[in-house]
């Protein structure tokens, strides 16, 4: 018995503490929805592809990213959004990037969030810096990218977060 308490106090508990900021479908009515054209398309990750992912992002499990496109009534693309999973200092955390045609990050919105102390990176003050940044660009906390004092593991992982979907988009939607 105690041991199931511990087990829970330990693993589970970190979980009770998430906290969903906006679900997707929101995110994308927001960050798409004025388009007339909504389309979506998921890129595999070759294993050769998952090596130089896990060069620029340590934590990247990652072997997919499904991308959300906003285009005008001529098809022309205007906006592509992903969402993407990230591992957070107290927990997993979802964390969606838009970019422009032309490769300039749009938005960073935090979907999901497991973190207690790291709260700020969830605000506009933080996720702002990365507007306008190009998909070359490092998204480095410390080169380019400042961190919210106190929550500099929670900036760390929303900068790989962005990083992770500024590689995805060079390799499957545009060349930035």
């Amino acid at each position: 018995m105690i041991r199931s308490i511990l087990f829970f106090v330990c693993f589970a508990l970190p979980y009770v503490h998430a906290e969903t900021v906006v679900s997707v479908k929101e995110y994308l009515k927001t960050s798409i929805g004025e388009f007339p054209k909504l389309t979506k398309e998921t890129f595999e990750l070759t294993p050769a592809q998952q090596k130089e992912l896990k060069a620029i992002a340590e934590q990247a499990t990652d072997t997919k990213f499904t991308f959300y496109f906003g285009k005008d009534d001529k098809g022309v693309l205007k906006k592509a959004c992903t969402a993407v999973p990230q591992a957070g200092k107290e927990g997993p955390m979802t964390v969606g990037v838009c970019f422009t045609p032309a490769g300039l990050v749009d938005r960073v919105t935090i979907l999901d969030y497991s973190e207690e102390r790291g709260k700020p990176v969830k605000e506009e003050a933080f996720l702002s810096q990365f507007k306008g940044k190009k998909v070359s660009d490092s998204f480095q906390v410390g080169n380019g990218i400042d961190a919210v004092s106190g929550a500099t593991h929670s900036s760390k992982s929303v900068s790989e977060a962005v990083r992770k979907s500024a590689y995805a988009f060079k390799n499957f939607v545009g060349k930035g």
